[in-house]
C-alpha cells in the first residue's frame, strides 16, 4: 500500500480538478477524472492500494454526484465520500447526508484551509473504518476457525469437509479476484455446522452419496436452515448468512439453479460444493467440470477457475509415508488416520494444524494409535 493515502477527485471542469490537485498533492496521492464511470472503475480496481476519499461535484452531465457516491458506497464502502456543491444545490446535498451516503459536503468555492481540513478528517475516517473492519474480520475468522477446528476433533469425518470446502473456496476466489472472499470462506465452513445433528448414515451421504430414504433427503435439505439458526446468534454475519441460506443439496438430479437474487458468493459456494461432491465420490476432475458445465447453471468463468485450482487431489497424486515425528504443520493427509481401537482421528484431505498435531502425538504417546501416516508429496 502507498505511504500516502489516495484521493479521487471527480468534476467535469478540469480547472476545478487542477485546483484540488494543487492544494492536496503535497499530503496525498491525488487521482483526478472528469468521467463518473471512470471514477467508479478506479474505485473498483487497485484493492491493494485503496482510495481513501472520493470528492465529487454534485452537478455533472452524465450522472449526478449523489448517484456517483451511492454507487461508490456499494463498490468501496471503506472509501469516505465528500460532495462539492453550490448554494443552489444545498437541498440535494442535505438529502444525501441524511441518507447516509455522504461524510461531509463543501460549498464552492471552498477555501484551501477548509478543503484541507475536510479531506484530513475524511482520510482519518476512512483509515478508522478500514481498521475496524479488518479487526472485526480477523476476530470473526479467528473465532470461527477455532470453533470448527474444535468440532473437527469430535467429528473428524464431518468437519474435514468444511475445511476442504473452505480451502477450495479460497483458491477459487484468488483465481477470480473476489473481494471480501472471507465471507464465502466462512459460509463454506459454517454452512456445515448444522450437520452435527445428522446420524452417521446421513453424514456418509453428505460426503457425496445419495440419500437412502426421503427422511435422509429431508435432513440434508434442512442443513442451510440449521446453519442459519446458529449464525443468527453471531453479530455482523448477515452477508455470510445470506450465502448459506441459498445453498441447495448437492444430491439433486437434475440440479436446479439457485433462487432469484442469490448473491454471487452463494453461486460460487454452490458450485464448489457440487464439484467437491462429484470428485470426492471418485469422479475425475475433468469429468466433474464437464458434468457441471452440462448442467448449464454455473458461469464459464467460475468453472474455469475450478478447473485451474484442481482440488481435491486425485487418487494417483504422489504420496509418501511419514513417521509421526516427521509430520509438519501444513502437511496434507493423503489417508485417514485411526486410533488402535479403530476410531477415526483425522480424515484424508485435512491440513495438519498445531492442535491436530498435538492430538495425534497424544494418541501416539499413549500407544493408542497405529498404522501408517500418508501425506501428499508437495
Amino acid at each position: 500500500m502507498s505511504a500516502r493515502q489516495r484521493i479521487l477527485c471527480l468534476d467535469d471542469a478540469p480547472y476545478v480538478l487542477d485546483g484540488l490537485r494543487r492544494h492536496l498533492h503535497v499530503d496525498y496521492n491525488v487521482v483526478t477524472t472528469t468521467q463518473p464511470h471512470e471514477a467508479l472503475d478506479l474505485l473498483a480496481a487497485d484493492k491493494g492500494d485503496p482510495i481513501a476519499v472520493i470528492i465529487t461535484d454534485i452537478r455533472m452531465p452524465q450522472m449526478t454526484g449523489v448517484d456517483v457516491l451511492k454507487r461508490a458506497r456499494r463498490i468501496s464502502p471503506d472509501t469516505t465520500r465528500v460532495l462539492l456543491t453550490g448554494v443552489a444545490d444545498m437541498r440535494s446535498a442535505i438529502a444525501a447526508i441524511n441518507q447516509g451516503h455522504v461524510f461531509r459536503f463543501m460549498l464552492k468555492p471552498c477555501p484551501p484551509e477548509d478543503l484541507k481540513a475536510t479531506i484530513a478528517a475524511a482520510a482519518t475516517q476512512s483509515r478508522l473504518v478500514r481498521a475496524e473492519r479488518e479487526l472485526l474480520e480477523a476476530t470473526l475468522k479467528g473465532c470461527v476457525d477455532a470453533l470448527v477446528e474444535t468440532l473437527a476433533m469430535a467429528q473428524p469425518a464431518l468437519f474435514s469437509r468444511a475445511s476442504r470446502l473452505r480451502r477450495l473456496v479460497q483458491r477459487v476466489c484468488q483465481q477470480l479476484g473476489v473481494v471480501d472472499s472471507w465471507q464465502i470462506e466462512m459460509a463454506a465452513q459454517m454452512g456445515e455446522i448444522g450437520a452435527i445433528t445428522l446420524p452417521p448414515s446421513a453424514i456418509a451421504v453428505l460426503e457425496g452419496g445419495t440419500p437412502n430414504s426421503p427422511a435422509e433427503a429431508d435432513m440434508l435439505a434442512s442443513l442451510p436452515k440449521l446453519a442459519d439458526d446458529v449464525l443468527a446468534r453471531i453479530p455482523c454475519l448477515d452477508a455470510v448468512r445470506e450465502i448459506v441460506r441459498h445453498q441447495l443439496p448437492t444430491d439433486r438430479n437434475p440440479m436446479v439453479p439457485l433462487r432469484p437474487h442469490a448473491p454471487s458468493g452463494a453461486w460460487l459456494l454452490q458450485a464448489v460444493r457440487e464439484y467437491d461432491a462429484l470428485v470426492w465420490r471418485g469422479m475425475p476432475r475433468d469429468v466433474a467440470i464437464a458434468a457441471l458445465s452440462s448442467r448449464k447453471i454455473h458461469s464459464r468463468d467460475l468453472l474455469i477457475a475450478l478447473a485451474v485450482v484442481g482440488w481435491p487431489r486425485l487418487s494417483n497424486d504422489t504420496v509418501r509415508e511419514v513417521d509421526l515425528d516427521e509430520l509438519a504443520l501444513g502437511d496434507e493427509l493423503a489417508g485417514d488416520v485411526y486410533s488402535a481401537k479403530g476410531m477415526l482421528l483425522v480424515t484424508r484431505g485435512q491440513v495438519i494444524t498445531d492442535r491436530l498435531l498435538i492430538r495425534l502425538r497424544n494418541y501416539e504417546v499413549t500407544g493408542d494409535r497405529e498404522g501408517p501416516v500418508f501425506v501428499v508429496d508437495a
